[in-house]
């Protein structure tokens, strides 16, 4: 931590114990609240802070030693009012739905360096006043969702520029069980996600995660899903889903060359499984979103 820096940890309905050497002289304090909600919990730790940055990381994080320093120096070079970190490809959950999901996120955080309009709740740094001038995290938001992906539009729209820098890096302990998964895919990231780009549009944010590309491929992976069970049935000619099938890898071809040396060879259905499921998911999410804003009309 930088000189002159301070620690705020704050436990959402639980106590947190940091272990700091001694010597370090780190100005630190522990919050407790009632089962507020990520969102909450890091806001009241910013808003107790008194430095003219804040960096946020969350519990089930590792910061390399070198990150926040490096973020420091990134931010000072670029005038830049935040940025936002990446995993690294080294996540110590064992389990192929974890090293799945966490080599993902690193996947996409490394081949978007730069995009503007981002921010992530797992790792980044912001001016304070840029933070307290949009509001800061909305505590209406109960459960790790979208929380972080909706101050990056807030943020934006006031102008204030956050980038991505996948070179500031930081590793994921997070343990991902497939019913977890796609709860979170669902529920927690799609759904949530749907109605934010309904209500602010994609004006002021760069394609993460939602590039023409990906969504191209979510519709290929709902095109097979359909029609497979057509073909199983004689209704169309098998090689319509096998060709749907073909372009999906192709449009994710640098995806899978990216996994080929980090998973082991009998796990290489799995992996094709859990990213299929991951952007059936992703419709899911969409569709229950899309019913929701019919019936609000």
């Amino acid at each position: 931590m930088p000189d002159g820096g301070e620690l705020i940890v704050a436990g959402d309905g639980w106590t947190p114990r940091p272990v700091l050497p001694v010597e370090s002289g780190i100005d630190f304090r522990v919050l407790c609240l009632e089962k507020a909600g990520p969102a909450a919990c890091r806001d009241a730790g910013a808003r107790l802070a008194r430095y003219e940055w804040l960096c946020f990381v969350d519990s089930d994080v590792l910061v390399h030693r070198e990150a926040i320093s490096l973020a420091a120096s990134i931010l000072r070079e670029s005038g830049d009012d935040g940025l936002v970190g990446s995993y690294d490809d080294q996540p110590e959950a064992a389990g192929t739905v974890s090293r799945f999901r966490n080599l993902m996120h690193h996947f996409h955080h490394q081949r978007n360096a730069g995009l503007a309009g981002v921010f992530w709740g797992a790792f980044s740094m912001v001016r304070t006043s840029a933070y307290l001038d949009v509001g800061g995290f909305d505590p209406t938001y109960r459960d790790a969702s979208v929380e972080d992906i909706e101050l990056g539009y807030r943020l934006a729209s006031k102008g204030y520029r956050v980038t991505l820098r996948p070179e500031v890096q930081v590793t994921h302990l997070k343990r991902w069980t497939f019913a977890g998964m796609v709860r979170t895919d669902i529920l927690l990231r799609a759904k949530p996600w749907t109605l934010l780009l309904h209500r602010y549009g994609n004006r002021h944010m760069g394609d993460l995660n939602t590039s023409w590309k990906e969504r191209l491929t979510a519709a290929l992976s709902g095109s097979v899903l359909l029609s497979l069970p057509l073909a199983i049935l004689g209704v169309m000619p098998f090689f319509v889903p096998a060709i749907l099938l073909l372009l999906f890898v192709i449009l994710q071809y640098d995806f899978y060359a990216f996994m080929l040396n980090r998973h082991r060879l009998v796990d290489w259905p799995w992996v094709f499984l859990l990213h299929q499921v991951y952007f059936l998911s992703a419709i899911g999410g969409w569709l229950l979103a899309r019913v929701q804003l019919i019936r609000n009309q």
